[in-house]
């Protein structure tokens, strides 16, 4: 590296077991150097990724067969292989787990469904009409209607969530495979990766790319490499871009990208413009935006390079055009038959965080070599971060570390909110199941918050370590679950629905555990009837403080405090029978709701058998008047309920009888 020639430490030749043939009935293709030593034939892993993102649904379902027949080809070069999909929604979905299952492999294929909006993006956006005024243009694009200032802004803010959403997903698939052995090979089946310097194309634009910099703040939402390089200010896409090839080739990850349209349809402009028969045309002010058709092509073409430079940069290749499937079936055997892995040990005794490139000779003339072009030598500090920048998009692939989290909008006023978050942990699911206490285990917790509509980004994020000494892990080893609680500060949300991801990363093991929910603020408006707003339940703890300021959440477990009494809330309420449990409840009243009575009953859930009333002793309570919030804590007399799972339906009623508030909630008796 940095032009110096390094001493390899291996050179070896890897040659895959081939389906019903022995290692010696191998043939024998390509002599290995001298200094090479051959690898016993082993089976080897391969990964098909289809973007349904970025691909058109009647070119995919086209070419799948096709796509399916190839994809089992590779069985008979030892592979296994797990099918993935990118969907519109911007989550990655495993189709398939690795297999050598052909039933398996084609039913994962068939599953994946392509999009039905990328050519409406085009031609619904910008290449139709091209409406250029100041009024608002209906935009229905990816699933979601809603208006735009022009024509270019809405195809500039479609281009920017499917490369988000692209770049994401591809960041997930690879933090899958990156822990597989060896060279790891992953089959992109795409239209093409959006490019984002749009500029040019539009009238007055020129060929500057300052306004496609200046349009590309949401793309700098994409969590993953670019934060932890420290790098600051906006990045463009073609830097996002080359991040995500650092990070395959930091990984042995080779790309082989096949785009499953005709590619010759976008190459000449009269076939783009049949494609796309409005491109053509002006506003009622003229001539506007795109003025000549094999623009439309220019832009695909971009989309298609991006496809040829992601397999060429990470030593793979592109399938492309009208023989694509005709030059995949050669890669089989030139690539995946037999390969050579060489090793070498950098000088530096750690990482330094930067990348480092590589160049592969041989000294026989007449070949050509493809092999990785660099890695990036990731310190722990960024191995972390990339691992929850992928979970973050990507929860469903993260099960190393299981556990269970809920998040509770601690309400303090309209739209003025804690973000109260309860988890619960498995002691023997964090050491194994037979291992030994006998160091402290240190975990990072992070919650990510985001807009479900994507238009927004990350809302916020909180990262808390958590330190857990080995005598406390002794104490828990046998407890289903024991709880960790936190809360974030003060945070302005409006009422919606959020989606709300939780990762827990162990570093010393390289693990990550990830879980998603949705998150429902309640809206806290002036007037109206009386309004629950959340409900928690948790355990009661007697303290010898009364001076406290009551239904604060503690910095530093999570409680929160009364006087003379901690609440610890449950991620999952299970409770031992026989044991007390607690409920908090938040009620918005603009009229004193402190003469409300609470009323418990629990029925068996499914039913069978008639609820059993469960006595609710009022602890402590606060209303303000300013804010209309209403905190209420109770004891919950459980010891007459066996063992099952139940709901507890929940009734505040007035003087009169009447229930103004009510409400359910699921609990087991252990």
């Amino acid at each position: 590296e940095d032009g110096k020639k390094m001493d390899l430490a291996s050179a070896e030749l890897i040659e895959l077991n081939r389906a019903g043939e022995t290692a010696a009935a191998v043939p024998n293709a390509a002599a290995p150097p001298a200094a090479a030593l051959s690898r016993p034939p082993r089976n080897s892993r391969f990964v098909a990724v289809f973007d349904s993102i970025n691909t058109v649904r009647r070119m995919l379902n086209r070419s799948k067969p096709e796509i399916l027949a190839k994809l089992l080809s590779l069985l008979e070069v030892g592979q296994e292989i797990a099918v993935f999909e990118l969907t519109e929604d911007g989550r990655t979905v495993v189709l398939q787990p690795l297999t050598r299952d052909r039933q398996l492999i084609a039913q994962a294929v068939d599953k994946a469904t392509g999009s039905i909006w990328v050519e409406k993006a085009a031609d619904a956006l910008i290449m139709p009409s091209i409406i250029d005024g100041p009024e608002p243009i209906r935009v229905e694009s990816m699933g979601v209607v809603g208006f735009q200032q022009s024509s270019q802004a809405a195809y500039e803010a479609e281009t920017r969530r499917r490369f988000e959403k692209t770049i994401n997903g591809l960041l997930g698939v690879m933090n899958f495979a990156k822990d597989l052995e060896g060279r790891k090979s992953l089959l992109f089946v795409s239209g093409g990766i959006p490019a984002l310097s749009f500029i040019r194309f539009f009238e007055g634009g020129g060929v500057g790319d300052t306004t496609a910099v200046q349009s590309q703040v949401a793309a700098a939402k994409v969590q993953d490499p670019f934060k932890i390089l420290g790098k600051k200010g906006f990045r463009t896409g073609s830097e996002i871009f080359d991040d995500l090839v650092r990070f395959a080739n930091s990984h042995n990850i080779s790309f082989y990208t096949l785009d499953p349209d005709n590619y010759l349809r976008y190459v000449l402009g009269d076939i783009a413009y049949d494609n796309f028969p409005r491109a053509v045309g002006g506003s009622f002010g003229g001539t506007a935006g795109l003025k000549r058709p094999d623009d439309i092509a220019e832009i695909k073409r971009g989309e298609i390079a991006s496809l040829r430079a992601l397999a060429g940069d990470t030593g793979g290749a592109a399938f492309l055009g009208g023989d694509k499937f005709e030059g995949f079936a050669g890669a089989i055997e030139r690539d995946f038959a037999r390969y050579y892995e060489l090793s070498y040990e950098p000088k530096r005794k750690k990482a330094d965080g930067k990348y480092h490139k590589i160049q592969v000779k041989v000294l026989r003339p007449g070949l050509s070599v493809r092999s990785r072009q660099g890695f990036l030598d990731l310190t722990e500090e960024q191995r972390e971060s990339l691992a929850f920048a992928s979970a973050a998009y990507n929860p469903s692939l993260f099960k190393d570390l299981p556990f269970e989290a809920r998040i509770v909008p601690f309400a303090l006023g309209r739209d003025k909110f804690l973000l109260w978050i309860h988890t619960a942990l498995s002691a023997r699911k964090i050491l194994g199941q037979d291992a030994s206490a006998d160091e402290t285990v240190l975990l990072k917790f992070r919650l990510t918050l985001e807009d479900p509509s994507g238009t927004s980004g990350f809302l916020s994020e909180t990262a808390v370590p958590i330190v857990l000494i080995p005598s406390f892990l002794e104490r828990v080893r046998q407890a289903e679950y024991f709880g960790w609680n936190c809360a974030s500060r003060e945070t302005a949300l409006k009422p919606r629905t959020y989606r709300a991801t939780f990762a827990i990363y162990d570093r010393a093991l390289d693990r990550m555990g990830a879980v998603e929910s949705p998150l429902e603020i309640p809206a806290v408006e002036e007037g109206g009837a009386p309004k629950l707003l959340t409900t928690t339940v948790g355990m009661l703890v007697e303290t010898d403080k009364a001076e406290v300021i009551p239904f604060t959440i503690a910095q530093d477990d999570g409680t929160l405090d009364v006087p003379n009494r901690k609440f610890f809330p449950m991620a999952v309420a299970h409770v031992r029978r026989g044991q007390r449990a607690a409920l908090l409840a938040q009620i918005h009243s603009s009229e004193d709701p402190r003469k409300l009575a609470l009323n418990v009953s629990a029925p068996r859930s499914g039913g069978g058998s008639a609820a059993v009333h469960v006595p609710a002793v009022p602890v402590h309570d606060g209303w303000s008047r300013k804010t209309g919030i209403w905190n209420a804590l109770y004891k919950l007399e459980l010891e007459s309920l066996s063992p099952g799972d139940y709901s507890l339906v929940l009734r505040w009623t007035d003087a009169s009888g009447e229930v103004p508030v009510e409400s359910i909630l699921s609990i087991r008796i252990l």
